[in-house]
């Protein structure tokens, strides 16, 4: 079966479509201002990755068969939406101290969940009755999978610090995506960075409990049918 964009994607996809159309005209009449040049090309950016992203679910089922419901999609759409396009595109970041910390808290969730389908598409019941995975493995699965990934978005964001100029990492002064200020030095250089990975690695801890009592009862209910299926 295959997986079509919900409607609230399909909305997205057309805005930010609609931004990198407005950003390359952007380009074309700032001719001066580099500082200017640097944001319509960091926004361009983000408009990329975001669409990317929106496409991620129709992506995921066509080259491993991973089907993402849509409630999940529309809350992965919504969210990754309010980090790139609002968080940094519209500067939310700098405008609400608060808004990064509930991103980061937010996706170490989702990325628990997503870690969680991944795994369970690959955790089909054998002849035997047996899931293929235990439920302690499938945690450390979960677990991994979300603070991989936020390891992986800290060194993006560093990245594009350099490329562009900004401050997504708050390593200066000002708290803004845009600010340009003095740096911060030492243990509070790498405070935002840290406090980022700890909320993704509490998020995901959230979800690896509750993954591995889910797979426990999993497994007690399968191994009930393959008791009963014996007996017959």
């Amino acid at each position: 079966m295959k997986v079509k964009l919900t409607k609230i994607s399909k909305v997205i996809l057309v805005l930010c479509v609609l931004l990198l159309i407005v950003g390359v005209l952007s380009m074309i009449f700032v001719i001066d201002d580099e500082a200017a040049r640097s944001r319509i090309v960091f926004s361009m950016f983000e408009t990329l990755v975001m669409i990317v992203l929106i496409l991620l679910p129709i992506l995921l089922n066509r080259m491993i068969h991973v089907r993402i419901p849509s409630s999940m999609e529309i809350i992965f759409v919504v969210f990754c939406f309010g980090s790139l396009m609002l968080g940094d595109v519209a500067d939310f970041y700098g405008r609400f101290p608060w808004w990064d910390d509930l991103q980061h808290g937010i996706s170490g969730i989702l990325l628990g969940i997503l870690g969680y389908i991944i795994i369970n598409t690959f955790n089909a019941p054998e002849q035997s009755g047996r899931l293929r995975f235990s439920p302690v493995f499938v945690s450390i699965w979960v677990l991994c999978f979300a603070l991989s990934c936020g390891a992986l978005w800290e060194i993006a964001e560093y990245c594009v610090d350099g490329w562009f100029g900004l401050n997504s990492q708050q390593f200066l002064e000002s708290s803004g995506t845009f600010d340009a200020s003095t740096p911060l030095v030492g243990h509070e250089a790498l405070k935002d960075t840290m406090y980022d990975l700890m909320l993704d690695l509490a998020g995901g801890a959230i979800i690896s409990i509750a993954g591995y009592f889910d797979m426990r009862h999993i497994r007690q209910r399968f191994t009930g049918l393959s008791l009963e299926f014996d007996k017959n």
